[in-house]
């Protein structure tokens, strides 16, 4: 391991210089075999299959429907007899992964669906976690791989819809809804009851269908993708605070991104807006996460200083555990008993070549080392022609952010030229997105420390206010959340944990399901505590959304009433150098970050070759095409299928259940960018793709 893998092959080549072909030096992976568990293939991620099967099958707060409607719900859509249809009965159909029956699933729901029990009421609710969405499989022959923290290759436009359609079928055939009830109700409900289920039936599905209409995209996302930031925006806009014109069609979707060394980069999402290296702020990331997919909060005005929070339903112990089991995680190494072997030889030839083109963006992360922080490059989608901080935040308010203008216009004026091609559209609609604050108008999270919101907000402001406000009620109604958060003394090693006072009872269980201590607990103990008590880089996500929003009020014309009242009064106040000073500074730090969010993310390569398709969007779909000129790119290509193709290293053309044709020229799916590899030979292509197989 200590010699360079350069000096491996050159030593093997010279001593097999007689032979009529040098042998191969072996490849040295310092990790386990894949191991066959039930249909699926593991590879060695540094995660027991007990804490992968907790991860799979454990609530965030996610609430879709109740869990008795969902799955009694039939589905017209399916050629099984009517009496015999259950809309549950094949999720997979929208790409989610079929489960496999252990202790914590009896194997009837895909990888990520659970059953939520609200812990005020007990009702009920089929929800989804995180798996739902970072799992993905990937087949090579009769073999599937199931890849913890990759991309599901789910469609959740697809699921979201289609369970509107089957219960707008459910209520207007009196044969289905006469069966949806007897499963819901038993064979003796009265007809009061069934009435009562009708209606309330009705009443769900007309604020369900609202939204999924309002969330529909003019092109559809397909399977492996979703817009993230407006899906999130809409549901805390239009449902939580209930304000259906809050909605806009979400057209910006981007990959689920992969989940190992996630946790430990500075900055998350695409566009690195979310700050990120805490436990606090991962868990703040995560909530807002839970309440993008169908999680609750009651954002209405707090009714005294006493109850100055918003409950939801966001199980904040367990992100914090989930956050901590992901930390864990490892990124799959190729695994050459089932994909092939890799060609050694090309691969040292790659790793040159990857040390000019690509390590000043993608660092290496040997795996025989442990790190607590992983490095990014944050990719500048911009030149801006005048860097005056009055002028960035001039150009960004009143042509960026404007619809009748946005990027042609300013690249036309000469106010910005491009720096990185790849399709800005997520980036800056996530930077632009407003909200309607409606009851929340004026509410301060965090009490105090907080700024107002106004009536028209930054939707990333909104939604730091709700995540605020919803983590504040956690720590209310659970002290322990708190002690999770606080407490440094986590030092233990992996699959050890130390009993403390507030520990409920365990929360692992054995593969029968029953709670035992002596099982090995979730790690809450990361190796190195420096990781959750340094500081966080960086302007607050909430202080810096405040300062965009005061500088984009500033920018906007007065409003009638204020012109009249300062034509009458004819006055003006001479700011003090002070106000002057902290204006020029305020001004200054919105420029840094208008220019900060308009860009996109470089992480590691560690399991890249697990990860198509690539691009932030999606838009590329294998490791090979990825290292041409842009425009030799597929304009058109297919998805949905879980088959892999070993050779470009990505989503295999050829396989008949792709269902799914990805439109490179529609908006938000350009493939543009990122052509680092284009002047490289063809050759070179080959021999850099071996390497990235090696990551």
């Amino acid at each position: 391991m200590k010699a360079s893998l350069l000096t491996v092959v050159a030593g093997s080549v010279l001593l097999g210089a007689c032979a009529e072909k040098p042998p191969e030096p072996p490849r040295p992976v310092p990790v386990s075999l894949p191991q066959k568990i039930g249909d699926y293939w593991y590879l060695d991620q540094n995660w027991t299959d007990a804490e992968r099967q907790w991860y799979y099958n454990t609530t965030q707060g996610s609430q879709i429907m109740p869990y008795e409607w969902f799955m009694a719900l039939p589905d017209s859509s399916l050629t099984t007899p009517l009496e015999q249809s259950y809309f549950h009965q094949d999720l997979t159909r929208y790409g989610y992964l079929a489960a496999s029956k252990s202790g914590w699933s009896d194997g009837v729901l895909p990888v990520g669906f659970i059953k939520d029990t609200d812990p005020k009421d007990g009702a009920t609710w089929i929800g989804l976690t995180c798996a739902a969405c970072h799992t993905g499989d990937w087949r090579v022959g009769d073999r599937t791989m199931r890849i913890d923290g990759s991309a599901t290759t789910g469609d959740l436009y697809g699921l979201i819809s289609g369970i509107s359609d089957a219960v707008k079928y459910t209520l207007g055939n009196t044969a289905a809804f006469d069966l949806f009830s007897r499963r819901v109700l038993g064979p003796y409900a009265t007809d009061a009851q069934r009435v009562d289920l009708h209606g309330k039936l009705a009443t769900f599905h007309k604020d369900f269908a609202t939204f999924v209409a309002d969330s529909t995209p003019a092109s559809p996302w397909g399977p492996m993708r979703t817009d993230a930031f407006q899906m999130i925006f809409n549901r805390v806009g239009a449902i939580d605070l209930k304000i259906p014109s809050n909605s806009v069609h979400p057209n910006a979707p981007v990959s689920f991104p992969y989940l190992w060394d996630a946790s430990k980069q500075p900055k998350a999402q695409w566009n690195g807006a979310v700050p990120n290296g805490d436990r606090l702020t991962a868990l703040a990331r995560n909530a807002g996460e839970v309440l993008g997919v169908f999680g609750k909060a009651a954002l209405k005005a707090p009714p005294s200083k006493d109850q100055y929070y918003y409950n939801s339903t966001v199980r904040a112990k367990n992100l914090i555990w989930m956050e901590e089991l992901v930390r864990e995680l490892r990124s799959p190494v190729w695994p050459d008993s089932i994909a092939g072997k890799v060609d050694i030889v090309k691969a040292s030839a790659g790793e040159s070549i990857y040390k000019d083109n690509c390590e000043s963006c993608h660092k290496v992360l040997p795996r025989d080392m442990t790190f607590t922080d992983t490095p990014i490059q944050m990719i500048p989608l911009f030149n801006w022609a005048d860097k005056r901080p009055e002028k960035v935040v001039e150009v960004f308010t009143k042509t960026i952010c404007d619809p009748a203008k946005g990027i042609p216009a300013a690249v036309k004026a000469g106010y910005i030229s491009v720096a990185y091609e790849s399709d800005p559209t997520m980036a800056v609609d996530a930077a632009c997105r407003f909200l309607k604050t409606g009851p929340i108008e004026g509410v301060v999270m965090p009490p105090i420390i907080g700024t107002a919101l106004k009536k028209d907000d930054l939707a990333v402001n909104v939604l730091a206010n709700a995540v605020t406000g919803s983590l504040i009620g956690t720590v209310i109604h659970d002290r322990t959340v708190a002690s999770l958060l606080l407490d440094t003394s986590w030092t233990g090693a992996k699959d050890v944990r130390t009993p403390t006072p507030w520990d409920d009872p365990p929360v692992w269980k054995t593969e029968t399901g029953v709670a035992s201590a002596s099982v090995p607990q979730p790690s809450l103990l990361v190796k190195d505590t420096r990781a959750f008590t340094r500081p966080v880089k960086g302007k607050p996500v909430d202080e810096a959304a405040q300062a965009l929003l005061r500088r984009l009020k500033e920018r906007t014309s007065p409003s009638s009433e204020q012109a009249s009242a300062a034509a009458a009064t004819n006055i003006t106040t001479e700011p003090t150098q002070a106000a002057k000073d902290a204006e020029a500074k305020a001004t200054k730090d919105l420029a840094e970050l208008i220019q900060s969010i308009l860009a996109y993310k470089a992480r590691p390569l560690d399991g890249v070759w697990a990860t198509a398709p690539y691009m932030h969007n999606g838009s590329v779909p294998n490791l090979y095409e990825m290292l041409l000129p842009a425009s030799q790119r597929s304009a058109t290509f297919r998805l949905g299928t879980h088959s892999f193709e070993p050779i470009k290293v990505g989503v295999d053309q050829s396989a008949d259940d792709n269902t799914f044709t990805f439109d490179t020229a529609k908006p938000g799916n350009h493939n543009t960018g990122h052509e680092f590899g284009a002047s490289l030979t063809d050759e070179q292509r080959w021999e850099l793709l071996e390497y990235l197989k090696t990551l």
